[in-house]
């Protein structure tokens, strides 16, 4: 009895005193090492020598071409990627360095240090086997997808019908579907009301081309009457200041001999200037 006493103390001693020992070392910042508490050492350095009773951890800096990324206590920096083609970011002391692939290119594993080169025909895809080494294969597109690339994905189909309007052409594995307006009546309605406008705006042209010519035209008949109007002479027979007739000789401005028979015509002319003067 005394003696499974002493065992079960003995025991929760030790449990405590682990407990406590184990509450003194913080697994973030330190590391056990022969029951003491060294420090881990900081991204990008790595462990040359543990610590002692009287020194501390003793971190190196990683050396060029090797990396950090965290808080530990290794003894040794991991080594850099070898990006095969592309470097996304170069490697430095605390982060290791990123690839990636020209275009047409898939990556060979995880890193994407490798690459290769895969296509696939019109209506395939390529699919991807492996967690950290990588393999691929061309599938056939599944249905209701299409693929019109050698190296694109699969894509779905437009749904037609899903936008008011029905297909035209409803796709293949190789060409997406073609959707055209909802029925003929709406197409129908659609060119009425595109050549209902066209005959607006010709009408309204039309109606201002014939304002502008009746307005032009009217303009230009007061000048055209202005111009060919004639000119009316009016020739007044010559009288003489009583009114009375002048002589065929006065009239026409010519001399005529006197006859004998116009000697009568003479006495009786001038009777007549006689009474002119009376």
């Amino acid at each position: 009895m005394d003696t499974q006493y002493v065992l079960l103390t003995c025991l929760l001693y030790f449990g405590i005193m682990g407990l406590a020992f184990a509450s003194l070392c913080n697994e973030t910042v330190f590391y056990e090492k022969e029951k003491k508490c060294c420090k881990l050492c900081p991204r990008g350095k790595f462990v040359k020598n543990d610590c002692t009773a009287d020194l501390e951890t003793d971190c190196r800096d990683c050396p060029e071409n090797s990396f950090s990324d965290s808080i530990d206590r290794l003894k040794e920096c991991s080594p850099c990627h070898e990006c095969q083609q592309v470097f996304t970011s170069k490697c430095n002391q605390t982060a290791n360095a990123k690839c990636s692939c020209h275009p047409g290119f898939l990556c060979s594993n995880l890193d994407c240090t490798k690459c290769e080169q895969k296509k696939c025909s019109k209506g395939e895809e390529v699919k991807r086997t492996g967690s950290i080494e990588y393999t691929y294969k061309c599938v056939v597109c599944p249905n209701n997808t299409y693929s019109d690339t050698e190296e694109g994905p699969c894509k779905p189909l437009t749904r037609c019908e899903a936008s008011g309007y029905v297909p035209i052409f409803p796709g293949n594995k190789t060409h997406n579907a073609q959707c055209g307006l909802h029925d003929k009546k709406e197409k129908l309605d659609a060119i009425k009301l595109i050549m209902a406008i066209g005959f607006f705006f010709f009408g309204f042209s039309l109606l201002m081309f014939l304002t502008c010519a009746c307005f032009w035209i009217s303009k230009q008949k007061p000048k055209a009457r202005a111009t060919n109007s004639p000119t009316i002479s009016v020739s007044v027979a010559p009288q003489d200041v009583c009114g009375c007739p002048l002589s065929k000789e006065e009239s026409v401005g010519q001399h005529i001999q006197p006859t004998e028979s116009d000697n009568y015509s003479n006495q009786s002319l001038l009777s007549t200037e006689s009474n002119c003067f009376v």
